[in-house]
């Protein structure tokens, strides 16, 4: 039977995931530690933004900061997630070549982790948790277990953010930015109702012991009995890349990075900005541009979405930086992407870009 090193800690949401997280991808990727299951249980109150988005559009700062919520930006996509104390984390770091396993793309990592813990949610304690696709567990249209995913070198990533205690509704809405095109063909529209937690379902406290079982029979149910949990700790050399993640991705530099402040901020005084949003199957796709004389002087591209590689979102840019505000050339530049082999854009389509991308062209002014 094949083992998973699996370590429990108490770090807040937002440190585990811009130090802890990609120390641990660091270490299997670097060869100096195994596969990994990880269960964290936040030790305080905090929140993220996606790696591709604009924190600034995405979570209100300054309510933040008068609540004292400590905001971060991760280095994985997906959007702004708020993680309460006592929430907590399910990540999956595998090396599937090296384990023998089929998960080779994140499209395939969604659908098996969370049925899993759909499915062992159900065989615990009798919720009615279901997989929707592309990557949440819902429970009668509330969402339970949200996740992201990062799929670099052969490494695997899925983080399963479960929703153990019940967060203020208040707070959620009024730290989260939601834009009205992402919430759109959604049953219910405001945030703090679209989500529950396993306390509120359950009505009684979740333990530690309660997280840990949980834990164990989503992996049992992930890999048909075939691989086990052993008890580790992190390496020596985890422990090093945990401290040089401190340091880099709590710096404001970093924080900013994919904002306009930062990024635009170079950008011709007569430039004209307009934003074009387009919700599709994998989440809120944004595209931010300066355009003058009918060419697109600068662009950014941003969003909740998945894509693999992460900077392929840079090679959009680049690629039409320059070029005129016309859909057939944006068309022709993402065809050209869209079939390179490293190139997997699940739930992302060209359409949706032309989509956004149309809607800037029609824009002289204004915001999405």
């Amino acid at each position: 039977m094949k083992k998973l090193r699996f370590i429990k800690c108490d770090y807040s949401y937002a440190d585990f995931s811009t130090s802890i997280s990609p120390a641990v991808e660091k270490g299997l990727d670097s060869g100096v530690a195994p596969s990994t299951v990880l269960l964290n249980v936040f030790s305080t109150d905090s929140i993220t933004s996606g790696y591709l988005d604009d924190p600034e559009k995405s979570i209100d700062l300054d309510y933040c900061a008068e609540a004292g919520i400590v905001v971060r930006r991760r280095q994985n996509t997906g959007g702004a997630v708020f993680g309460p104390k006592g929430g907590a984390f399910l990540c999956l770091y595998l090396n599937p070549k090296e384990l023998g396993i089929s998960l080779n793309n994140i499209k395939e990592g969604f659908k098996v982790s969370l049925t899993a813990i759909a499915e062992a949610l159900n065989q615990l304690w009798g919720l009615d948790a279901r997989y929707r696709p592309l990557n949440d567990v819902e429970i009668e249209g509330r969402k339970v277990v949200p996740s992201s995913a990062r799929l670099e070198s052969g490494i695997l990533t899925l983080r399963l953010l479960i929703n153990v205690v019940n967060t203020d509704r208040d707070v959620l809405r009024k730290a989260i930015i939601t834009n009205p095109v992402k919430v759109q063909d959604k049953a219910i529209k405001d945030i703090g109702q679209r989500f529950t937690s396993l306390e509120n379902e359950l009505g009684r406290k979740i333990t530690a012991d309660d997280l840990e079982e949980l834990s164990r029979v989503t992996i049992q149910k992930m890999f048909g009995g075939e691989v086990s949990l052993a008890p580790g700790e992190l390496t020596e050399e985890e422990g090093d890349y945990l401290k040089q993640y401190q340091a880099t991705y709590n710096s404001e530099d970093w924080f900013y990075g994919n904002s306009e402040r930062v990024r635009f901020a170079q950008a011709p005084a007569d430039a004209v900005k307009s934003e074009g949003c387009q919700k599709a199957v994998a989440g809120l796709l944004r595209v931010t541009l300066l355009s003058k004389d009918g060419l697109i002087q600068d662009l950014i591209v941003t969003g909740d979405f998945h894509p693999s590689p992460y900077r392929v979102t840079l090679d959009i840019e680049d690629a039409l930086r320059g070029k005129p505000c016309d859909e057939q050339v944006v068309r022709e530049e993402l065809e050209k992407i869209y079939a390179r082999p490293d190139v997997e854009m699940t739930g992302i389509e060209i359409e949706d870009f032309l989509a956004a991308f149309s809607k800037a062209f029609g824009q002289e002014t204004g915001s999405c």
